[in-house]
């Protein structure tokens, strides 16, 4: 007797746990909620063209899409470590897409810049004729942007210290948050607009650090721009000499 209700306990635990999770995520008040027809490439998520082919797959031409599975959210960063143009349909599956014009290579990986929208997608279920045959999907999604604390904004002035060391040359030292990676090409012009310092530049990356040794003129200062990611975003900041 005690076996049997030991038995039926474990599988009602198990019962719960496998509708726990089947639940469909909470979705937010800015999700939009989307029918979309087999092979109809008119209909497509949020302002990409995105649309679902005859084989039952996302496709795009200009888009990267990466299916999140079940671990997704619509307020999730990008994740492009897996990007495709056409990528399988599943029911109860998160799925990211990004312009694919937008991705870049920074510090070694894919990144998308701090200001550019993309789309959180969550496939809620198939959509069936009167056949029973698969006609459709419904999707929700939202539109968002990357909130990434770590980075600071696009094109803003970054501060750090300063040295002279009185041979003509002078040094700086700029630290980004912990977890950041610096990218090796860096910009450089003297403040006048005229003189490329690039070639001049002695720099040394460690991480999220990088020490800067410059060519010293009194009267005109270093114009630095250097690319800065914080997992699978990016931005794009001014170094601040004075």
């Amino acid at each position: 007797m005690n076996k049997l209700i030991i038995a039926l306990l474990s599988f009602l635990a198990i019962t719960a746990v496998s509708c726990s999770d089947d639940d469909e995520p909470k979705k937010p008040a800015n999700a939009i909620s989307l029918n979309m027809t087999i092979g109809d490439s008119e209909t497509t998520i949020g302002g990409s063209d995105v649309f679902v082919n005859a084989s039952n797959n996302f496709t795009s031409y200009n888009c990267g899409i990466a299916d999140l599975g079940r671990k997704g959210s619509f307020d999730k960063n990008p994740n492009l470590s897996q990007l495709a143009q056409e990528i399988a349909v599943t029911p109860g599956n998160f799925y990211q897409i990004v312009l694919a014009n937008k991705v870049q290579k920074v510090a070694g990986e894919r990144a998308l810049p701090v200001n550019t929208n993309y789309y959180n997608v969550y496939v809620d279920s198939w959509i069936y004729d009167k056949d029973k045959d698969i006609a459709g999907v419904k999707v929700s999604y939202t539109e968002c942007y990357p909130e990434i604390k770590q980075l600071p904004e696009w094109d803003g002035q970054v501060s750090g210290t300063h040295q002279n060391d009185g041979y003509g040359k002078g040094k700086a030292t700029f630290t980004f948050a912990k977890g950041c990676h610096i990218d090796n090409n860096v910009d450089a012009y003297f403040t006048d607009g005229y003189h490329n310092l690039t070639d001049e530049l002695e720099f040394e990356i460690k991480e999220n650090q990088i020490v800067i040794t410059y060519p010293y003129i009194s009267s005109h200062q270093p114009d630095v721009r250097l690319l800065i990611r914080y997992e699978s975003v990016y931005t794009r900041v001014s170094l601040d000499f004075e």
